[in-house]
């Protein structure tokens, strides 16, 4: 085997590749795929097509490297005006133009709180840094509520764009001052970031997902790559050539058919899909299969849209899902076509021509920049001042316009009643020290009521308010899982002994509940009429014990503890879920509603769920929460509210005039009124038989 030679620079080695528009067509097809979730024979099989992007963090430190370094080594200067041109032409208009077609479409499907999110996404987008933007405003990339954000794929362009501010600085002074060490500086970078991204997967795996030194090391393999083609030569090693195309293909199949949400990203796994694409990228060519087929016309076709499709599919998929009750494969195939074809004008009618200085001079682009940019910021400002124009909204859902942009359990701590006190982590409203203690101790759904419960409560009793998310009050538990992914969670039995410490020695009423069915049945809920939360069974959560004890043992050794101390218990048994997104769904059905739509509508096509489901989803719970007896026990049932009442066999969701839920399960501060009147009337009752005791 000969050695490795170094050589100098030569236009042949800057030529034009086909195979890196078949590779580009690869990943995008993936990415494509991945957010479309078709399910064929049960399965999605594309759950690891989001490594697609990855794929073009590859791709883009290939291409950018070449250009960058072939300038310097040629000239012995870099233009920066330049480069930064190019890479404005090349991002700018397409993003411009996906930001203003999707606007009306946000107008008409976006509930005031998800548009202002959406106005913040554009000029997160519009100054690239949507990584961040996204980190802080949203759930992970994978969740189903995140497919509903018009422009969450934008986060891919903010790491790109931070790389092409840092790299073009870096290559420079290295060339200047450390030309023999740049490799060797660029394989050192590479390596701390790809230890960083393994130890931040430990700490904070969103972050991790969204930070560009975590992905520094995936773009600095392309880079890497196209500095051993620019400055070393190797010669031919016979049958590797041909085989190891073929492995980089397999490495990278590998990982979109076989990764799924619960594979650590960006981490080591993650050198398996770099590995396979710099395998393809180093040894494919026209003269091998590999090459042969990357280099196709169909899939260059496909590559050389990419950057459009990468752009248009998210948002017409988010929209398409705004839109729909119920989506199929054929639908979601019709929304590819639909992404295809609008990419294929738009390369033609808008990427090329921006491209060339011919047919758009650098004074005409920078004006189009400078207007296009500025109505874009001025726009998504205004939606922000406006609280998202609740005037466009449906009448019953323009009334609730407030409280859809806070939800009911953040109101507490936001208005200026606020807590009396702090007791730790707790909200606590001091009345006197002769009167009743009362405790609240739950999960979200505790929370959604809290602003409604404590105002009820806190002028005659001591209340104390201690609930957190996904954490009802069980001695014993460490922690929550979901899809097989232990959650980072406050939520231990040194949290909740920390809220039993905070209980009075003196006899007292203490409200606990919370989304049993959720913890005990482990999959999220579906009304089976097409509402289905997360995904309904694809989704599954619980909590995690200590021991792996059972958790009904430990709900009622916590809950008869409490009894046995003489204290009041007040048993909130589960509130019905809607497993639609129910505001969301009310501006899906009444779209084209106004002020003067008559409220007769919401009579004849009300929205309801089957009470028959909830009895099935709750049944675990019931008889758990049955199976404790004793005389301090009160129980509150909140499906008495909302079903078998106005509709035989039904759970209703509103009147005509509120929505009873903020979201899928959570009450809305009508609901939480419903639910408040039933636990002050036991509470009230506890109160009496505690004074007689």
């Amino acid at each position: 085997m000969n050695k490795v030679k170094r050589v100098n620079i030569k236009a042949s080695k800057l030529s034009y590749r086909a195979e890196i528009d078949g590779i580009r067509a690869l990943a995008v097809i993936a990415v494509v795929l991945y957010h479309a979730q078709l399910i064929f024979f049960g399965r999605d099989w594309f759950e690891g097509g989001y490594i697609g992007v990855d794929i073009f963090f590859v791709i883009s430190g290939y291409l950018i490297t070449r250009i960058i370094l072939a300038e310097l080594y040629e000239t012995g200067a870099f233009r920066f005006l330049s480069f930064y041109e190019r890479r404005a032409r090349r991002i700018l208009p397409m993003l411009l133009l996906v930001i203003f077609v999707s606007l009306p479409f946000a107008w008409l499907n976006l509930l005031p709180r998800d548009f202002v999110e959406y106005a913040g996404s554009v000029i997160a987008s519009v100054f690239f840094s949507s990584n961040f933007f996204f980190y802080f405003n949203t759930a992970a990339y994978g969740a189903d509520n995140a497919l509903l954000m018009p422009l969450l794929h934008t986060w891919s362009l903010g790491v790109e764009e931070q790389f092409y501010i840092v790299f073009p600085i870096i290559a420079l002074l290295s060339y200047k001052l450390l030309r023999r060490h740049f490799l060797t500086i660029l394989i050192g970078l590479s390596l701390l970031s790809l230890l960083f991204a393994e130890i931040m997967l430990a700490r904070n795996p969103e972050l991790n997902f969204y930070l560009p030194f975590s992905r520094f090391w995936e773009i600095a393999v392309g880079s890497i790559l196209a500095i051993r083609e620019l400055f070393y030569k190797n010669e031919n090693f016979g049958f590797l050539n041909s085989l190891l195309p073929k492995l980089g293909l397999c490495l990278v199949g590998y990982a979109i058919f076989f990764f799924d949400g619960n594979t650590p990203h960006p981490s080591l796994h993650t050198l398996i899909p770099i590995v396979g694409v710099g395998l393809i990228i180093s040894f494919s060519s026209s003269n091998e299969l590999v090459g042969k087929v990357l280099g196709a016309k169909p899939f260059v076709g496909v590559g050389l849209v990419s950057y459009s499709l990468y752009l248009w599919h998210f948002p017409i998929f988010a929209f398409s899902r705004l839109g729909s009750l119920f989506t199929t494969n054929y639908d979601k195939m019709g929304w590819i076509l639909l992404a295809l074809v609008v990419s294929v004008a738009s390369y033609y009618w808008v990427e090329l021509p921006f491209r060339h200085r011919s047919k758009i001079s650098s004074r005409h682009l920078l004006s189009f920049f400078a207007i296009s940019a500025t109505a874009v910021v001025v726009m998504a400002f205004s939606i922000i001042g406006s609280k998202g124009f609740p005037v466009r909204l449906p009448p019953i859902l323009l009334k609730s316009a407030e409280e859809l942009m806070v939800p009911t359990w953040d109101r507490l701590m936001q208005e200026g009643s606020g807590c009396h006190s702090r007791v730790e982590d707790f909200c606590y409203f001091e009345k006197d020290s002769a009167a009743t203690n009362v405790y609240v101790f739950g999960d979200s759904h505790l929370s959604a009521i809290a602003t409604e419960l404590s105002g009820a409560l806190s002028e005659n009793f001591n209340y104390l308010e201690a609930n957190m998310d996904s954490c009802p009050f069980v001695l014993g538990v460490d922690g929550v899982i979901v899809n097989g992914e232990s959650l980072p969670t406050q939520c231990n039995d040194d949290f909740e002994h920390r809220r039993l410490a905070q209980v009075s020695r003196d006899a007292s009423i203490i409200i606990v509940g919370g989304r049993f069915p959720l913890y005990l049945e482990g999959a999220y809920f579906d009304n089976l009429e097409g509402g289905a939360e997360g995904g309904g069974e694809q989704i599954t959560g619980r909590l995690l014990t200590l021991g792996d004890a059972p958790l009904e043992d430990l709900v009622r050794e916590t809950y008869q503890s409490l009894l046995d101390l003489g204290h009041h218990l007040v048993i909130l048994y589960p509130i019905p879920n809607v497993g639609w997104n129910l505001p969301q769904e009310f501006l899906r059905r009444f779209k084209n509603a106004d002020a003067s739509t008559s409220i007769d509508e919401l009579k004849i096509n009300p929205i309801t769920t089957s009470y028959e489901v909830y009895k099935l989803r709750t049944q675990s719970t019931f008889e758990l929460f049955d199976s404790i007896t004793h005389q301090n026990i009160h129980r509150v049932y909140p499906d008495q509210l909302f079903c078998d009442l106005i509709i035989e066999a039904r759970c209703v969701t509103h009147d005509t005039e509120s929505l009873f839920y903020y979201d899928d399960d959570h009450p809305s501060v009508k609901g939480a009124e419903m639910i408040t009147s039933l636990l002050e009337e036991a509470v009230s009752i506890a109160e009496a038989e505690l004074k007689f005791q």
